[in-house]
């Protein structure tokens, strides 16, 4: 198995090459620099933006999702109603107990 390091060089490698494929921006090979303010494509930059409230049409969208979901589950629960138990027939009690006695010598 590749030891942590390994794993950490292939992953900037690949970040590095998909930058370079889409021509919007490079991810230091060594990980010793930030990115630029200004980083727009990098997917941990864009979510760092939305939490500090950089980005509100994404906010936006993102509560347009979730009341949209949260809608389709309130009335998918509203439909759905539970089963109602089946009234189970009268059944007569036996008279006497059937024990089957056995014999210990």
């Amino acid at each position: 198995m590749s030891d942590p390091a390994d794993w950490l060089e292939q992953a900037r490698r690949l970040a590095a090459g998909l930058g370079d494929a889409l021509g919007q921006g490079r991810v230091p090979a060594d990980g010793a620099g930030a990115h630029a303010a200004d980083c727009t494509w990098c997917p941990v930059c864009q979510v760092a933006a939305v939490v500090r409230g950089e980005r509100p049409e994404v906010t936006a969208a993102l509560a347009d999702l979730l009341d949209a979901a949260s809608a389709a589950l309130r009335s998918f629960a509203e439909s759905a109603t539970p089963p109602r138990p089946e009234p189970e027939p009268e059944q007569e009690a036996p008279a006497e107990p059937v024990v089957q006695r056995i014999e210990i010598a």
